[in-house]
């Protein structure tokens, strides 16, 4: 069975961090360019909560999982998180995942909030083309996107899916989608 390791850092970190996990048998990963969400709706308001972030994704071979996240344990990364994404032991979390048109991304963290959430990751993305895609000069526009990554308890994350589900912006087709992954490993580093 594979796992899915996702860390969570300040920027400047993930690349040291796949380092030290590839000693430890780790085949590789990608690292993604994020924003963490402000820690209070006052600095968020402000404009200065968020916090420049990388994301380092890495499968994981089942016979290496608790070596690499017992590394990942063990490092002192300030402001960083570990999620092991597996069905293979339950701790009660879960990740919500939210893909939705840009702009979005703030609207649905004030939702989330008010529902339970504490913060969240934001990456920039944007969707693949297909041949029914709105053209512009003959070349597809396609649309840029925010994935929002949030952990959460179960009932919280029950919670914030419920709420962000119900988000008017949404509702209208293919304007986003949510989902959740549950969680077998977590812990905040540093």
């Amino acid at each position: 069975m594979k796992s899915l390791l996702l860390l969570i850092t300040e920027r400047g970190q993930a690349q040291k961090a796949m380092k030290s996990l590839r000693e430890k048998g780790a085949r590789g990963g990608t690292i993604l360019f994020a924003r963490g969400t402000a820690s209070s709706s006052l600095l968020a308001a402000l404009g200065f909560g968020d916090s420049r972030k990388e994301v380092l994704i890495s499968l994981l071979d089942e016979d290496i999982n608790d070596t690499i996240t017992g590394a990942v344990r063990r490092m002192r990364m300030k402001g960083a998180v570990m999620a092991e994404l597996s069905d293979r032991k339950d701790i009660g979390m879960k990740m919500i995942e939210i893909i939705a048109e840009k702009g979005y991304a703030d609207d649905i963290m004030a939702a989330a909030r008010k529902a339970g959430a504490t913060g969240g990751t934001v990456i920039e993305a944007h969707g693949t083309a297909s041949d029914e895609d709105v053209k512009f000069f003959g070349f597809p526009i396609v649309p840029e996107k925010e994935i929002l990554l949030i952990i959460a308890k179960d009932e919280i994350a029950d919670a914030v899916t419920k709420a962000v589900g119900e988000m008017e912006c949404l509702k209208k087709k293919g304007m986003g989608i949510v989902f959740t992954i549950p969680v077998s490993e977590f812990a905040t580093l540093g």
